[in-house]
């Protein structure tokens, strides 16, 4: 039954959007898959996914038949706990594993040492210490292209990798020559590690305007990520996939 369904993974799943996007995916009626809910802290990941089980059954059994909902322990900040993971998927479902790739893992890093503990992202995202600048470029972009970058060869054809990024992420938020630098096509994923490198650095040495970083480190690490989405869209642009035998293997429409 596998090989007819569809694999989606979905990180920090256990709670928010993540738990959001397992919820919609598991409601789809287009094409059977299996989700893959992953957290970092197994209890917290188990109790999610017991919740969600639940909603599948009380809704409709025939459903939750079809879209099969799995918990796996994930933490996208350690590489040995992602080539675990996907050394598990390869043994459970072939080389080629995957069809949705959802990098949901990351947040707002809260400033307990500075007084800001609000849980409101507005209130924290322009917090830029160096510990804050750290944690967030690591948290929110390393980690999901660490993810990505291990999970395409293992993707299959037309599968789908998805950035939860934000609105604050946009070009305008930086000046001089980084917004052209971002939006040029000739930026590679050396570069793209500079930049964000380099960003938590001047933020140490107190620099980060005159390279014309923002205050916000939130939105650095995320525009970041749409970079390096931009970056995998013009790498696979040319790529043709060969006729497909079996027309029921596509992505579900709903993401």
């Amino acid at each position: 039954m596998d090989d007819n369904r569809l694999v989606a993974v979905v990180t920090g799943a256990n709670r928010g959007i993540g738990k959001a996007i397992v919820r919609r995916l598991l409601q789809q009626t287009e094409k059977p898959v299996i989700v893959y809910l992953t957290a970092r802290k197994v209890d917290r990941g188990q109790v999610a996914f017991d919740d969600l089980r639940r909603e599948q059954l009380r809704v409709s059994s025939e459903l939750a038949h079809q879209n099969e909902l799995r918990f796996h322990q994930l933490d996208v900040s350690d590489l040995d706990s992602i080539r675990a993971f996907i050394d598990y998927l390869v043994l459970m479902h072939g080389t080629q594993c995957m069809d949705i790739l959802v990098n949901n893992a990351g947040g707002v890093v809260k400033c307990e040492e500075s007084g800001n503990t609000s849980t409101n992202p507005g209130s924290t995202v322009r917090t830029c210490d160096p510990d804050t600048a750290y944690k967030s470029v690591h948290m929110n972009y390393f980690t999901a292209v660490n993810m990505t970058t291990l999970a395409l060869p293992h993707m299959r054809r037309r599968g789908r990798v998805l950035f939860m990024v934000t609105a604050l992420a946009h070009l305008g938020i930086f000046s001089g020559d980084l917004p052209k630098v971002l939006a040029s096509d000739d930026l590679d994923l050396t570069r793209l590690h500079i930049i964000e490198n380099g960003f938590v650095s001047s933020v140490g040495k107190g620099t980060f305007s005159t390279y014309g970083f923002p205050p916000m480190p939130f939105a650095v690490a995320k525009a970041g990520l749409i970079a390096y989405a931009r970056m995998l869209a013009r790498t696979n642009a040319g790529a043709k996939d060969p006729p497909d035998p079996s027309p029921q293997r596509r992505p579900v429409e709903a993401l």
